[in-house]
């Protein structure tokens, strides 16, 4: 007995929620039947801007709609997005840089998913916005990537970045002074590997509606593993005057270099010229500088083991 009086409760129960569910529903629906009032903010979207133009100002960025509308009408509407797209390639002049838009005929798409809905007002009726000239030129790219690389390992290149420079576009107070646009700042250290990625470009400080093209620029990096090596070359004296004789000591000085191991046994003293400059020459002291003007385009940190050598003037 106490069995089937359990089994009982659990039918009424169940019957209870589907009567209460059903109720429920029922309510809703009524509801959604019934017109109400509405009022909705649609916001704007602005479409199709000439390059040759850019926004200084406008009087409003939404609209707001009020009208009747039955309940299912306002609920498909809660899931749709509802922006009203204005095309400002198509946008009325009304005076040199001042244009307009007039909502009045666009009824239909201001109530946007409401179809069956009756629209009372819409505000503001009308849409200013100031289009100001888009000015535009070329400034070079400045990388802020920095690079560390593992003992033994460098890049007889450094870094390449591509396009080396870019278009922007803006308003021409911001155009005049921008001298250069920057990569974002990135750090790799211990390299031994080469590089190749793309990276976005940005301003040092911030620029209102300023346009970058392209807005980001591959960068590369061959690395090479280098070893330092040695050559002893002879040091030459040019500009020494038709009348003065002048000998240097020592006649040959040893450079110290790094260069990659694919060019190591390329090397010859030929490639390089050491020369000490007479013009150069001061009258109270006996020493001269010399100075490297010619070496490989694949060797680096090049340096003499020798900053001053002597000269003697003979009679």
């Amino acid at each position: 007995m106490p069995e089937k009086r359990k089994k009982f409760r659990k039918i009424n129960f169940r019957v209870f929620s589907i009567i209460l569910i059903i109720t429920a529903m029922t309510s809703i629906m009524l509801k959604l039947n019934k017109d109400f009032n509405f009022k909705i903010n649609v916001p704007l979207s602005f479409n199709d801007l000439p390059k040759d133009k850019l926004i200084k100002n406008y009087n409003t960025n939404t609209i707001t709609v009020s009208g009747i509308a039955t309940g299912y009408e306002y609920l498909k509407y809660k899931f749709y997005d509802q922006h009203f797209n204005i095309n400002l390639a198509k946008i009325e002049k009304k005076d040199s840089n001042l244009y307009y838009y007039n909502f009045a005929p666009e009824k239909d798409r201001l109530t946007g998913s409401l179809i069956n809905s009756v629209l009372k007002s819409f505000k503001p009726d009308t849409l200013f916005v100031v289009l100001d000239t888009n000015y535009e030129k070329k400034v070079p790219v400045r990388s802020q990537i920095e690079l560390s690389f593992a003992p033994g390992y460098g890049s007889l290149k450094g870094l390449q970045v591509k396009p080396d420079s870019v278009l922007v576009r803006g308003p021409k107070s911001s155009i005049d002074t921008l001298a250069a646009v920057y990569t974002q700042k990135e750090r790799f250290k211990a390299i031994k590997s080469h590089l190749k990625d793309s990276v976005p470009l940005t301003t040092l400080k911030r620029i209102n509606q300023l346009e970058i093209e392209p807005k980001e620029v591959l960068y590369s990096l061959h690395v090479d593993k280098f070893t330092e090596g040695t050559l002893t070359v002879p040091l030459q004296l040019i500009n020494v005057p038709a009348q003065v004789t002048a000998k240097i000591f020592p006649k040959r000085v040893k450079l110290i270099f790094n260069v990659n191991f694919k060019n190591y046994d390329r090397l010859r003293p030929s490639d390089f010229k050491v020369v000490c400059d007479f013009n150069k020459m001061d009258s109270t002291s006996t020493t001269l500088s010399p100075e490297i003007v010619q070496f490989p385009s694949y060797v680096r940190d090049l340096r003499l083991s020798e900053k001053t050598v002597q000269y003697l003037l003979v009679k």
